[in-house]
């Protein structure tokens, strides 16, 4: 019984585990969403014409120079502007080299805060990417984000949200009963399993069968009996032969003398 429980907590442990597993996938994905909110009000053609300017012209710089802008502006004490520039040479070295931006279709909107967030199409070595960057005016500080066409989920409708929301939460549930069904059929493989160690034990435990007693000898037949001459029979046939002889020589019988009387076999009387 005590095994049946090790195994039962052993299985939800395992379910547990893969639970948290999926919740830390959740919070990666949910980490790679967009952090830069491209909702505001559309800005003048003045300010919208500087933004741009500014965010292509950081976009288009090769790697040496955001190389050498990132240190000048880390050595400042400008860390946001520096990170913001390390994320355009990262973003380079993984997608390849800039080809194209959609420059008529850019947006750029002033959020409540006061800043300026510019968002525009770039095609890259290994696709349409989406240019994201957020310009401080007061401060100088800048955020940047390259997202895959798609990502951007800020833009996203509502029906589009919930319709993703609804996807995600089907694959959880389904997950989740798949977990449960699993960790069921495990469990109910227990008393099985249980009844087959216990016969195991049995079988270790049972004693051996004790060997066959040794037949009794039999009984010695008893020795057949000795036949004895009967004495006093042939005592009185030797005095009736005795006195016969006697009678016949006309002696007496106390001179006779017989050696020897031996009873034959009738066959031999008969034969005689």
């Amino acid at each position: 019984m005590k095994g049946l429980l090790k195994r039962a907590a052993a299985a939800l442990l395992t379910a547990a585990c893969l639970m948290s597993l999926s919740a830390c996938s959740a919070e990666d994905n949910a980490a790679e969403a967009p952090k830069i909110s491209t909702e505001g009000v559309a800005a003048d053609a003045y300010t919208e014409q500087m933004v741009l300017q500014q965010a292509v012209s950081i976009l288009i710089a090769n790697e040496e120079s955001l190389l050498i802008q990132r240190d000048f502006y880390k050595a400042q004490g400008n860390d946001g502007l520096a990170e913001a520039l390390e994320v355009i040479r990262e973003a380079k070295s993984e997608y390849g080299v800039i080809h194209g931006l959609d420059v008529e279709n850019a947006k750029v909107v002033q959020l409540p805060d006061t800043t300026y967030t510019v968002s525009m199409g770039a095609t890259f070595d290994e696709g349409e990417m989406k240019y994201v960057m957020n310009i401080n005016g007061m401060t100088g500080d800048m955020k940047v984000e390259i997202l895959p066409v798609g990502g951007d989920d800020a833009n996203q409708t509502t029906a589009q949200k919930m319709e993703a929301g609804g996807v995600y939460s089907a694959l959880g549930i389904g997950t989740v009963f798949s977990v449960l069904v699993f960790i069921s059929l495990l469990i109910c493989c227990f008393k099985f399993i249980h009844k087959w160690e216990e016969n195991q034990k049995n079988a270790k435990a049972a004693p051996a069968p004790a060997p066959a007693p040794a037949p009794a000898p039999a009984p010695a037949a008893a020795p057949a009996p000795v036949q004895t001459e009967d004495l006093m029979e042939d005592a009185e046939l030797v005095a009736v032969i005795s006195a016969a002889i006697a009678a016949y020589q006309g002696t007496s019988s106390n001179g006779l003398v017989v050696r020897s009387i031996r009873r034959l076999p009738g066959s031999k009387w008969k034969q005689n």
